[in-house]
Parts: structure tokens; C-alpha cells; sequence
């Protein structure tokens, strides 16, 4: 008998792929969930989805609206505000922090992430440009050493995920981006921690006026309904 191996389980599954699909694009903002089409999309029961769409309640990607059920929570400028606040205390932490331990081999991990972020910003590759811009910061967190970070910042780079898109269409944007983590990241690799954390301070903020500007103010629900959206099948 072949030895099972454990794997995620059906709800965390259904988690990944309805979360995949909102920081994507692929379920906008405002629209409308319903539990049966997303459970048969993904060929899954229900309650998996149901439980799936618990958690995201919990974090804040989805939201009730009365009669009308689950919505995909709207991008608002106030709530970006605030992850901008909570990055401007962490990330020049994080980056004093990782000055202080990167090793030789994470540093090269570092220039990496830094050549695939160039890579897909000259490709035009959006998508690319901000796997790779979330690539870089969870590598600073990493070697930063302090789990919390690891935990905290994770959750809110995915609702940044859905804001990214419309800034990094810029390529004066995309480019700037990359130039000011190449600094950031040789501050870190020279353990030179009060100018990593002042370099890092310094994009936080240019991020915050780039991304939380962008979002109209009083910005909605789309409305939109589930028609034509795709969601990978959860086995």
C-alpha cells in the first residue's frame, strides 16, 4: 500500500484559489460570491468554500453586504493608508534588522530577486514585477529573522497585490521601484543598518504616495458577478 503523504487540506486549498483569484484581478472588487458557483467551479462541496470564505472574512478580502451576500471587499483609499502606516514602523525595522545577519548566501539570493524584478519590469511583465516586488520584501523579512514579520506582512502583501497593478502599468514607476530596492538591498548586504533602514523608511513612503494616490477617493464596489471568472479546479 503506498504511503500517503500529507497535503493542504480541501479548505485551505479552496483558500488559496478564491484568494489567488482577488489579489490577481480575476474576482475584482465588488463582486458578488456565490458559494455554489464558486464550489462548483473548483469542483469542490460547499462547505470547503463556505469555511474558505470564513477566513477571508476574517482577513478582510471579503465582506457581507446584506441581501445581496459575499462581495469582494472594494479597494479604499483609507484602509491602503493604513497598511502604508503599518509598513512605514515595520519595514525599516525589518531592513535594520537584516543588516545586521544577512549572510553571504542570502545576499546572493538577494541580487536575484533584484535581476528577476529588473528582468520583468524591462519585459513589462506586471504580473512579473509584482511577484518579484513581493519576492524582494518577503526576503527581507526572512532575513530579518523575526517570524512575526514573516506572518504579518505576508497577509497585508496580498491585499497590496490588488493596488499594484494600475501603478506598475507606469514605466517611469517600475523602474524607480527597482532603483530604490537596489539601494535598500546594497545597505543591507554591506550590514550598513541605519542607512537600510532610512533607505527602506524613504520607499515605504514614496510606495504610499504612489499606490494610496492612485485609489479614487470614496472608491466602490464594482457590481460585477461571477460570470467570467475562472478558478482552478481544487483536487
Amino acid at each position: 500500500m503506498n504511503r500517503l503523504t500529507p497535503g493542504p487540506t480541501l479548505i485551505a486549498r479552496a483558500y488559496d484559489s478564491i484568494l489567488a483569484a482577488i489579489c490577481d484581478g480575476r474576482l475584482p472588487p465588488g463582486t458578488r460570491l456565490n458559494q455554489d458557483q464558486l464550489a462548483d467551479r473548483m469542483h469542490v462541496s460547499r462547505q470547503p468554500v463556505g469555511q474558505a470564505l470564513t477566513i477571508l472574512k476574517s482577513q478582510g478580502f471579503v465582506r457581507d453586504n446584506g441581501r445581496r451576500g459575499v462581495i469582494i471587499t472594494p479597494i479604499e483609499r483609507e484602509f491602503f493608508r493604513a497598511v502604508y502606516q503599518l509598513r512605514e514602523a515595520l519595514d525599516p525595522m525589518a531592513a535594520r534588522l537584516a543588516s545586521q545577519s544577512c549572510t553571504r548566501e542570502e545576499s546572493a539570493a538577494g541580487r536575484r530577486l533584484l535581476s528577476a524584478g529588473r528582468r520583468a519590469a524591462k519585459a513589462k511583465d506586471i504580473s512579473g514585477v509584482i511577484a518579484a516586488d513581493v519576492n524582494f520584501h518577503a526576503w527581507i523579512y526572512q532575513v530579518a529573522g523575526n517570524p512575526l514579520l514573516v506572518e504579518t506582512m505576508g497577509l497585508y502583501w496580498n491585499h497590496l497585490r490588488r493596488a499594484m497593478g494600475e501603478v506598475l502599468r507606469r514605466p517611469s514607476s517600475r523602474s524607480q521601484i527597482w532603483d530604490e530596492h537596489q539601494g535598500v538591498l546594497k545597505a543591507i548586504v554591506e550590514h550598513d543598518a541605519g542607512k537600510a533602514a532610512r533607505l527602506s523608511l524613504a520607499h515605504v513612503r514614496d510606495a504610499a504616495q504612489r499606490i494610496v494616490e492612485s485609489i479614487p477617493a470614496g472608491s466602490g464596489e464594482s457590481g460585477s458577478s461571477l460570470a467570467r471568472i475562472g478558478l482552478a479546479a481544487v483536487r
